[in-house]
């Protein structure tokens, strides 16, 4: 494959992962057959509208649609250099146990299609050990003299395009050949690739990255936790304990969702323990970060009781329901307001408004509140306000106009710190935050 030809590939799922690289190897001159067996998200993508936000994707898309890339709920007949699987890996969240199926079928829908210089590349998160143990002998029934590699998506939702050239790509395959081919590919987009030992240690990378980013964020929650004990301002406190000082760069508490990192060190202890060993660290950054929920749940119940609410009337305003609000996204797989919600619920309250400035509000409604026209509607009249994510806009909010409009005495809960307490705090609002009162 010389640097400046055209190459056909052919990306089987089409979602947050396989559409942004399908765009981006569009846009680096490749020629891409997008495979994705939903035919309405078929037919949406063909008409150039993306089924979630990212930016720059709708422009990249309209660009080279019809030309670079093209979208089918079924597999190509003309011959494909290079397929690429990038379908998604639930996990069954009460047995913690990765759910293979799509995978399995992907690599049977590329089976036929295989010939003696044809390049594989799972690009899904997936356990230890699947590349060689799942995928391959399924592709070993074509008989033919293919290559197979593991090159695992690493980009963050929000900054997939930018990323998509920018960060290292890792490349483990089952051969010299393969890696070879794989590095050629993708030295077309990104100016870095790192060539890895094997198809195991590329997809324990990508496991690493994903369960040390949820075990920081787990860290901070604890603090968090400490902190309200203390009466102390985690998000202040951890401030001032990395300013300056270059060992310490702990982050923001707050909910730790997505669908990365809501799932991946699952995976990660998955793979451990069928290997024989049991991670306690990684295991229990996980339980904490999803216990937040219940924890801010449990504290807005107890100052909505100090108000004397009447948790049948009581109007809750949530603000943010995708997973993160910085980079903005639409994505609300994993997000901890799904879960934070249905545990009011369960504690009985019942009148919730919601907003988002990227989720559509068929979305909000979906997932279990009334969408307000805007942030103005939402507070007007509200018992309680809860920022669940960290939009940029929110920070820009007139709050001392908007706090005016509530019913109060009322409840102003900032799961992000987006505001000063001392903004918040008055006679009549009753302030709180993960980690601080």
């Amino acid at each position: 494959m010389s640097q400046n030809s055209a190459s056909n590939v052919c990306i089987v799922g089409c979602g947050y992962v396989g559409l942004t690289l399908g765009v981006v190897l569009a846009d680096h001159g490749f020629k891409v057959y997008g495979v994705e067996k939903n035919v309405e998200l078929v037919k949406q993508l063909n008409a150039g509208n993306p089924h979630f936000h990212e930016k720059g994707l709708q422009q990249m898309l309209k660009k080279h649609l019809g030309k670079n890339i093209t979208f089918s709920d079924k597999m190509p007949n003309e011959k494909q250099e290079i397929f690429v699987i990038s379908v998604g890996t639930p996990i069954n969240l009460k047995e913690k146990r990765t759910i293979m199926d799509p995978v399995v079928s992907a690599a049977e829908m590329v089976l036929p299609q295989l010939h003696d210089d044809a390049l594989v590349i799972l690009r899904s998160t997936v356990p230890v050990g699947t590349t060689a143990k799942v995928v391959k002998p399924i592709l070993d029934k074509s008989k033919k003299n293919y290559m197979l590699a593991m090159c695992p998506e690493r980009t963050a939702e929000g900054k997939a395009l930018e990323e998509l050239v920018e960060l290292p790509q890792i490349i483990g395959g089952i051969d010299a050949r393969s890696v070879q081919k794989s590095t050629e590919f993708f030295k077309r987009i990104t100016p870095t690739t790192t060539q890895v030992s094997s198809l195991e240690e590329a997809e324990m990378i990508k496991l690493i990255n994903n369960a040390y980013r949820d075990l920081t964020f787990a860290f901070a929650n604890e603090i968090a936790l400490i902190s309200e004990k203390f009466g102390l301002d985690a998000t202040k406190t951890i401030r001032n304990a990395n300013l300056g000082y270059a060992r310490s760069n702990v982050p923001t508490p707050g909910f730790v969702g997505g669908a990365c990192l809501e799932k991946d060190p699952h995976i990660l202890i998955e793979s451990s323990k069928q290997a024989g060993f049991e991670p306690q660290i990684i295991k229990h950054g996980r339980m904490l970060n999803e216990h937040m929920t219940e924890h801010v749940a449990a504290r807005i119940d107890e100052k909505l009781s100090k108000a004397g609410k009447d948790k049948a009337k009581a109007k809750i305003f949530v603000m943010g329901f995708a997973f993160k609000g910085n980079p903005e996204t639409s994505d609300t797989r994993g997000s901890l307001t799904i879960p934070l919600i249905e545990e009011l619920k369960r504690r009985g309250y019942k009148n919730f408004q919601g907003q988002d400035f990227v989720v559509a509000n068929d979305e909000i409604k979906k997932l279990g509140a009334e969408p307000a026209e805007g942030v103005e509607e939402g507070f007007r009249g509200a018992d309680c306000i809860v920022i669940a994510n960290n939009h940029a806009k929110y920070k820009g909010l007139d709050v001392e106009h908007l706090i005016a409009t509530m019913n109060k005495p009322a409840v102003f809960f900032d799961c992000w710190h987006i505001f000063e307490p001392r903004e918040i705090k008055r006679k009549e609002i009753i302030y709180g935050g993960i980690g601080v009162d």
